[in-house]
């Protein structure tokens, strides 16, 4: 008599933890230091790959890798604006808007990130139907982060 297989949990054969993100920025070396700076992550690798047009520099925050990419081709929120007046804010355009991060402590990391000269775009703020606290920033690109604490 042939057995059959257990059915598999899509749980175990899909267990995802976030582990690398890319965005887009002006200047490498500009976002890579305000990253660093205020956010804690560490420069792992840099590429210059000028065939492509391209710098790559890639930072490190307890196992997720954040790939900073400037192309010579791409172009700023800004310019985008130019040419399409009625579009005024990033969030409507198509794609991610924006990036979050579990901390321990919004206050704390609101202070801090304050005390660095980093411009908060939301306060901490709770949120009872997901049972969190957030807040978020810009980054120097005006990328936008968000970070996240767990309400007991």
């Amino acid at each position: 008599m042939a057995q059959t297989a257990a059915p598999v949990s899509r749980r175990t054969t899909f267990e995802a933890k976030p582990y690398w993100a890319g965005i887009a920025v002006a200047d490498v070396d500009a976002s890579a230091a305000w990253y660093a700076a205020n956010l804690y992550f560490t420069i792992t690798k840099r590429l210059n790959l000028p065939e492509h047009k391209l710098r790559i520099v890639f930072l490190d925050l307890d196992g997720f890798t954040l790939e900073l990419i400037e192309s010579k081709s791409s172009v700023s929120f800004e310019e985008v604006k130019r040419h399409m007046p009625a579009l005024q804010d990033r969030d409507k355009l198509q794609g991610f808007t924006k990036l979050g991060f579990l901390v321990h402590d919004v206050d704390a990391l609101a202070l801090e990130l304050k005390r660095k000269g980093v411009r908060l775009a939301m306060e901490p703020t709770n949120d009872p139907s997901f049972g969190t606290r957030f807040l978020l920033v810009s980054d120097n690109d005006g990328n936008m982060l968000q970070f996240f604490q767990q309400l007991k």
